[in-house]
């Protein structure tokens, strides 16, 4: 049986379509009676009864409660007559004595009925266009009870009992350590009391997407053992007057009802972004003032615990995120630790056959600054590429392609074998970089000359270093880094390629860093130059021309570096041409 919800549109469009063809065909038949109506002569009946003696009459037709008749002729059927008739029941049995066939009507007027029916299916089909049209625009002139028809019948809340707890949660314990007490407190308010604590009414969670934070919404109810309801706050983002509003108090209205309980609005960006801004309307200011209202309109210790959740903190309205609404702001951030990543892939990956050539530690350090649901995606797609390999299990060469997609956006090239030249220039510049990772002291995680769809045509995947600052001699090396790759081939072929465009890119943004937010340029000091200069209270043509002196300045340096260790990079070079993959610990062994 398919459960599958009717699209009532769809439903509204083929019974308009219907109404109109009914409406042509009466109208066809209308037509055509009104044309037969205008043809008809009128005769006297004495001529009738001569038509009627020469045998000429063929049909008569006559209605009840009239004193005319109408005849046709055998001639032409399609011409009609009209004259009176005398007594029905001598006239009928005189006629049908003569083989004159006799119809009798009643004495409804079928012309009369038939422009009645036109009219009002006309008019039914005005009132489904005109519905179609105001559920697809939603009018503004839509009254308030229609409004609230519509807000009951979609009102989008979803009401769950959640099974996840906080050991289902891995690598957030920061995050988890801050919010437990408020679990304890939503179970137990007696503890609040006691020290005269309110539980806070709300928490934003704010980080990147596939970080986890509808998972932690869902931990923190299911360790209370409440009610966890769901809200997109797109649902209350609507044109209707006064939807979105309404929307907001019936959720509120169920929170209460269902107290304790935790109410999870993602999203919520979507109406509770800055009323100043451009591109906002009034609609919108009514919705997010309904909501602060229904905030304020509940005290902690009613149970009510508010999650909210937003990949753009920094959009939110001040008053959204004032202390008595959402009293904490805890950020949830992809793991930065490896460790963590590779507990995740241990995860995912728990029931699914592996190679003896996995290694867990290695395609967790490839994948710095993958999320969980990151990790979740490559884990799933490395089971996917196995199957089209006909493979009896995942090892690591599917892992890494499931990887390669996520990164660069593309499926590997199946041209492997091949000694091209591009090859050797990919390959050189890969090892180039590489080699410039091992000389400044950071860790190699993978290289990889293997091309892809989306036009990369290799990478070198560093390890995350155990650290959040940046100094003035990492910034520098990361710079040379970049311009590693550019440097190998102008030492191997003289003559460079365009593939170092991104490298570029990179190093002016970190160069750029560096002059213009960190203060490590002598000569500008410790201002913020982009901040001045986006005030116009200086030029920015001195900044670009110290950018320029400084990537000169670098990339000669890395070409010197690189010259005195080449025979690094010849071997490094060879390797990815013979075996197009390398982990950094083969990688470290060839050139240490």
């Amino acid at each position: 049986m398919n459960d599958k919800p009717i699209n009532k549109n769809l439903i509204s469009v083929i019974v308009l379509a219907v109404v109109f063809v009914i409406i042509a065909l009466v109208g066809a038949s209308s037509t055509s009676t009104a044309q037969a109506a205008s043809s008809v002569n009128s005769v006297s009946y004495t001529e009738f009864q001569s038509m009627v003696d020469k045998g000429e009459v063929a049909n008569i037709i006559y209605t009840e409660g009239e004193n005319t008749m109408t005849f046709t002729t055998g001639k032409d059927s399609n011409v009609y007559y009209s004259t009176t008739y005398p007594d029905y029941d001598d006239f009928k049995k005189d006629m049908l004595e003569k083989g004159i066939n006799v119809k009798v009507n009643s004495s409804i007027n079928h012309m009369a009925f038939a422009n009645i029916l036109v009219v009002v299916f006309i008019l039914g089909g005005m009132a489904i266009i005109a519905r179609l049209f105001m559920k697809n625009n939603g009018g503004v002139a839509a009254s308030s009870s229609s409004n609230a028809a519509v807000a009951n019948k979609e009102n989008t809340n979803h009401e769950s009992t959640s099974n996840v707890k906080f050991n289902d949660i891995i690598g957030q314990d920061e995050v988890i350590e801050d919010i437990r007490f408020i679990t304890e407190l939503i179970k137990n308010p007696e503890k609040g009391r006691r020290m005269g604590a309110k539980a806070p009414k709300g928490i934003l969670l704010q980080g990147p997407p596939g970080t986890g934070k509808t998972l932690i919404a869902k931990a923190i109810a299911g360790e209370a053992s409440v009610p966890f309801l769901y809200a997109s706050a797109s649902s209350f983002a609507e044109m209707y007057v006064g939807v979105g509003a309404k929307r907001i108090r019936q959720l509120f209205a169920e929170a209460k009802k269902k107290a304790p309980c935790v109410v999870f609005i993602d999203e919520i960006d979507a109406i509770g972004g800055n009323r100043n801004a451009q591109g906002r309307n009034s609609e919108d200011d009514k919705t997010i003032n309904e909501f602060l209202t229904c905030m304020d309109g509940f005290d902690g210790r009613e149970g009510v615990f508010v999650i909210a959740a937003t990949n753009n903190a920094e959009k939110l309205d001040r008053a959204f995120i004032r202390p008595g609404r959402f009293d904490r702001q805890v950020t949830v951030a992809p793991p930065r630790d490896w460790t963590v990543r590779e507990k995740m892939f241990r995860m995912y990956l728990k029931d699914a056959p592996l190679g003896e050539d996995v290694s867990y530690e290695n395609i967790s350090k490839e994948t710095a600054g993958f999320t969980g649901a990151d990790i979740a995606a490559a884990c799933n797609e490395a089971k996917i590429i196995a199957i089209m390999s006909n493979k009896d299990f995942i090892d690591m060469d599917c892992l890494e392609e499931a990887i390669d997609k996520k990164v660069f956006k593309g499926n590997r090239s199946k041209e492997k074998s091949k000694r091209t030249h591009d090859r050797e220039v990919v390959a050189y510049h890969e090892a180039g970089h590489a080699v410039m990772t091992y000389l400044t002291g950071n860790p190699i995680a993978r290289a990889s000359i293997v091309g892809t769809t989306s036009g990369v045509g290799g990478a070198v995947f560093q390890e995350e270093r155990n650290t959040v600052f940046e100094t003035e001699l990492s910034l520098k090396q990361q710079v040379m880094i970049a311009y590693a790759g550019r440097a190998s081939e102008e030492i191997k072929f003289t003559e460079v390629t365009t593939g170092a465009s991104n490298d570029i890119t990179q190093a002016t943004n970190i160069i750029s860093q560096y002059i213009e937010r960190y203060g490590f340029d002598k000569e500008f000091g410790l201002v913020d130059l982009s901040l001045l200069q986006n005030n116009r209270m200086i030029d920015g043509a001195s900044t670009v021309k110290k950018i320029s002196e400084m990537s000169t300045e670098l990339y000669n340096d890395t070409v010197k570096l690189l010259r005195e260790e080449y025979s690094k990079v010849e071997a490094l070079a060879e390797a990815l041409l013979e075996r197009e993959t390398m982990s950094g610990e083969e990688i470290e062994a060839l050139i240490a």
